[in-house]
């Protein structure tokens, strides 16, 4: 059996996820947008009634802005804590945003269809109308003409069938014409219900970066003086090379020889 335990992405690779049909990185690391949201609501963390008092005391291990610098510096990791707020914040974000500007859109063979359908809706009335009244027109004078009346009953006729065509026409355009109004007013977007849903989801985000990040950060940190840099030992003095043995020294007057007896 396969050894159980964390799956550890291969070296190199970075983990994504999808917002709005988008690759984006993961959730926990901030876009450069809301850095100075970051670093604002840093401001007001710093600025809490325990974390201002705990600075304050003369036994305070650390400063403010040693602080400060420790939450930027793990800016990724406190927001890995408000993961699911801030991805709302970028789904709501990406839905928000206009449509780039570029190159115009290529009808799709569906939008073809709708738009063919759409003609047919406006002109089979229409027609069907026009042709109406041309075939009622002719029928009824060749009938009081007197002239031709299998050919003007059946003009008559056809015309009648015309005429109810182009009401069965019109009718079923009007439909098409309310079911497509009520649908596009359903998909629509509102601008004022987009940037107030966007609004509360950045005051969440924010809130939640907060209280989940950033004080239990700051309160942990208090209690963590910096750690002083190590000191560099003096450079002991290099060792004399060939140094001689004791021929310097007072006490030698020269080499002994073993003497001859």
């Amino acid at each position: 059996m396969p050894p159980s335990g964390p799956r550890r992405h291969n070296a190199g690779t970075i983990p994504h996820y999808m917002i709005g049909g988008t690759f984006m990185n993961e959730p926990g690391r901030l876009e450069a947008v809301d850095r100075a949201d970051f670093e604002h609501t840093l401001h007001v963390a710093l600025n809490t009634t325990d974390i201002r008092e705990a600075l304050q005391k003369p036994t305070a291990q650390v400063t403010a802005e040693q602080l400060r610098a420790r939450a930027l510096t793990a800016a990724d990791t406190l927001a890995a804590e408000t993961a699911t707020e801030y991805a709302a914040l970028l789904r709501l974000r990406t839905a928000a945003a206009p449509a780039p500007t570029g190159r115009p859109r290529q009808p799709t063979p569906a939008t073809a269809g709708n738009g063919l359908l759409a003609a047919l809706a406006v002109l089979t009335p229409a027609l069907s109308a026009a042709a109406a009244a041309i075939f009622l027109l002719l029928g009824y004078g060749l009938q009081l003409a007197g002239a031709q009346q299998h050919l003007a009953i059946s003009l008559i006729r056809a015309g009648w069938v015309a005429g109810a065509v182009a009401v069965l026409a019109a009718a079923a355009a009007g439909a098409a014409l309310l079911i497509t109004a009520a649908r596009h007013r359903a998909t629509s977007r509102n601008p004022q219900q987009d940037a107030a849903s966007l609004a509360q989801a950045h005051a969440a985000w924010r809130q939640a970066l907060l209280e989940r990040g950033l004080l239990p950060f700051l309160r942990r940190e208090l209690h963590h003086p910096p750690t002083p840099a190590p000191q560099s030992r003096p450079a002991s003095p290099p060792a004399q090379r060939n140094a001689s043995p004791g021929y310097s020294t007072p006490d030698f007057t020269g080499p002994s020889f073993p003497s001859r007896d």
